[in-house]
């Protein structure tokens, strides 16, 4: 009898210890998944790419400023993109914070760029989160601090 319980112990305690497991790498699948996505966004917005950023955005997507005022949303961001010359860029560090079909990412990069011919180089910390639809990743808030504007 007490075998029986040991044995019934044991398959309880594996099928646990496979469950903590199979969570921790599907968690670990969508950090990478994400961090990934970053990339790509940025690959995007340095190729001008309009149609790449289109499929990595939500309709309801916006982005948005942490020092100054604006904000704007999918279409109208989509538009400023042939706007943006990015000559070199650098990802430093992209964290991903993995909470239910919710992920938070931050990307800190360095950017040489223009916009609108006007100098916008420098470090940037970006905020964002991203939403899984259906199995897919969908960028739906951006918030990006300029770090060192230039003078």
């Amino acid at each position: 009898m007490k075998r029986t319980y040991i044995y019934i112990f044991i398959v309880f305690a594996l099928a646990f210890a496979f469950h903590i497991t199979g969570f921790a790498q599907s968690s670990d699948e969508c950090e990478t998944a994400v961090a990934n996505l970053e990339k790509k966004y940025f690959e995007a917005l340095e190729n001008q790419d309009q149609e790449l950023m289109s499929s990595l955005l939500d309709d309801d997507f916006v982005i948005s400023s942490m020092t100054s005022d604006w904000s704007m949303n999918k279409e109208d961001f989509l538009k400023t993109i042939p706007k943006q010359d990015i000559t070199s860029q650098e990802i430093t560090g992209t964290k991903v914070e993995i909470k239910g079909d919710k992920a938070y990412s931050k990307v800190d990069i360095s950017m040489t760029k223009t916009y609108k011919g006007k100098d916008h180089s420098g470090d940037y910390e970006v905020y964002s989160i991203w939403v899984n639809k259906d199995g897919n990743w969908k960028l739906v808030a951006r918030k990006i601090k300029f770090i060192n504007p230039p003078e």
